[in-house]
């Protein structure tokens, strides 16, 4: 394949603007008008065209609107409280993403649950200053902080000064990256017809009833729209005749899910994947999914882990020992109040499981690691000490729990092609978490549908494509 390193004299640099294909004549995306699929579409080239994925922007402007009540022109009313994710921003409204090779007539990748993955992505692998400054103009993400929170009221609202009247007038202007494995694997990806052949990028939009949260939202069924979507892919024509043979290597997520609802649970799957790097989960109680009054996108704790053992084949894998916090060891009878069974609010009681986590989501080791949105005693970007159904409203601050493990940081990864993957994880059944001027909150799952969580499991995987003159391989 073509690479521009080497071909730096003979490399144009350009960016195409794509328009969505089946956009409607006023350019409006909505669960409301029925158009929930964006579908972009990169045409093939003769030459070698190479697109880079890190630097691909998706821009529109985001606008949120109310059935019933408001100011009129079903703005939102102001002192309602309308919230969506902060991690997430934007990328809360979308359900999968697809990338597909038209000359393969095949994905590449699909992202099911975005909306999950992209909390994790962002608050394990950006810093605090991070999510003021680029993340915020980006995806319009926001911290966590009850002082500046997420809300639609106030992020959203519509500026008056050369403005459209009535229902021309649009919300916030955003321009952000698509976190998709193949669009961060640090290669470009060859659009020519010798190679990829051009690519279909596909956006399914979520329901209004899963972006658009709070209680104002619910009470006067608080939607979303998308409009002026236009997709920026910087691209590189490096002259000379294309590659008739070469390689492509690249990353991509594969999603599943599970619910969690006892103290001792095991998760098992079966990937179906041969190069596994990490695997990442996060959890939501499972009765906030499709409820308008929670956040459907946040981070959720599982309680007051105490063990967690990752496998394969029922053998432990990567590591050989079970991550044990001191959670448990410090929720005893020896502590001064015996009848007040809450936590104690140390970070470094999880400190090797969020350790792992970082080296999961950043897939190198934890001295790589930049900056991150873990703290304990920081709201501006989310705590990891916070209860189950901490910031489920959006009305307080929310956690940034989650767990992963780096199998492979850079060789070619573990094969789950045919083991069964799994994780043990025992928390507690009765404990509460006492950091609200006193009053204890359920900090555990007690096997009830209350406490039930809803585990999104994501595993990066590496994957290869083969081009030569008799053909294309695959290699998964």
């Amino acid at each position: 394949m073509a690479d521009r390193q080497s071909n730096l004299a003979n490399v144009t640099k350009r960016f195409l603007q794509l328009h969505p294909q089946n956009a409607s004549s006023g350019g409006l995306f909505s669960p409301r008008n029925g158009l929930v699929l964006v579908r972009f579409d990169i045409s093939s080239s003769e030459a070698p065209l190479l697109l880079d994925g890190s630097s691909l922007r998706l821009s529109g402007n985001y606008t949120a609107r109310q059935v019933t009540g408001g100011p009129g022109n079903n703005q939102l009313t102001n002192t309602d409280l309308n919230f969506v994710d902060g991690f997430c921003g934007v990328n809360m409204s979308i359900e999968n993403v697809t990338i597909s090779s038209k000359r393969l007539n095949q994905n590449l990748e699909r992202i099911n649950q975005y909306y999950r993955l992209c909390p994790s992505v962002v608050s394990g692998a950006k810093g605090f200053k991070e999510m003021e400054s680029e993340l915020s103009l980006q995806s319009l993400s926001h911290n966590t902080n009850a002082l500046t929170r997420p809300g639609l009221n106030t992020y959203n609202q519509y500026s008056g000064v050369g403005a459209a009247a009535g229902q021309a007038q649009r919300g916030q202007g955003f321009s952000m990256p698509l976190y998709a494995g193949i669009f961060n694997s640090g290669q470009d990806i060859d659009l020519s017809s010798a190679a990829m052949g051009g690519c279909t990028i596909e956006i399914l939009l979520r329901a209004s009833t899963n972006v658009v949260f709070g209680v104002g939202a619910n009470t006067n069924q608080a939607y979303y729209e998308l409009s002026n979507l236009v997709l920026t892919a910087p691209v590189y024509e490096v002259g000379g005749a294309p590659a008739q043979n070469g390689q492509f290597s690249f990353n991509s997520w594969s999603s599943m899910f599970q619910t969690v609802n006892s103290s001792d649970s095991v998760l098992s799957l079966t990937p179906g994947l041969g190069r596994v790097t990490s695997c990442l989960i996060n959890s939501v109680t499972a009765t906030d999914l499709g409820n308008q009054l929670f956040n459907s996108s946040r981070l959720g704790s599982l309680g007051e882990v105490q063990q967690v053992r990752w496998s394969a084949n029922g053998a432990l894998l990567p590591l050989q020992y079970r991550l044990q916090t001191v959670n448990q060891q410090n929720n005893n009878t020896s502590k001064a109040n015996i009848n007040n069974p809450v936590s104690f609010q140390t970070h470094n009681l999880n400190s090797d499981i969020v350790r792992n986590y970082l080296e999961g989501i950043k897939t190198d080791r934890y001295n790589k690691v930049k900056g991150c949105n873990l703290a304990y005693n920081n709201w501006s970007g989310g705590a990891v000490n916070q209860s189950i159904n901490a910031g489920r409203t959006g009305e307080t601050p929310q956690g940034s729990d989650g767990l992963s493990i780096l199998y492979d940081a850079y060789g070619s990864g573990q094969n789950f092609s045919q083991r069964v993957w799994s994780i043990q994880l025992r928390t507690s059944a009765t404990n509460q978490l006492n950091n609200n001027a006193g009053v204890n909150r359920p900090n555990c799952i007690d096997g009830t549908a209350a406490t039930a969580q809803a585990c999104s499991v994501f595993f990066l995987s590496k994957n290869t494509i083969l081009f030569g003159g008799s053909g294309i391989d695959v290699q998964r």
